[in-house]
């Protein structure tokens, strides 16, 4: 169920970005720093901006779950850790 609203998901964005493209065939000029410029459909121009908005979120994210991931693996370790010393505990004899 949740493959098929995916595939629904992306078949209504899909349809949406080809009437953007259909609908606005015209070249735009991006005028940046240094006398850079630069001339081509605004569908390029949007597809861009949008798949280097997501770039940078994603690099962004990653030190944050990179840095998650070595917390959960060394407290997993401690756990770990933890667990054996308490059998080892209770292995001992008890003094009466």
């Amino acid at each position: 169920m949740k493959r098929l609203v995916y595939l629904l998901l992306f078949l209504v964005v899909f349809v949406l970005a080809i009437s953007v493209v259909l609908k606005n065939p015209n070249d735009v000029d991006v005028f940046y720093y240094f006398n850079f410029k630069w001339t081509g459909p605004l569908s390029v121009l949007m597809f861009s901006v949008l798949a280097i908005g997501a770039l940078l979120g994603t690099l962004l994210t990653a030190s944050w779950v990179w840095r998650a991931k070595r917390e959960r693996a060394a407290a997993t370790r401690e756990m770990r850790r933890m667990e054996q010393e308490i059998s080892n505990l209770r292995a001992l004899p008890a003094k009466e």
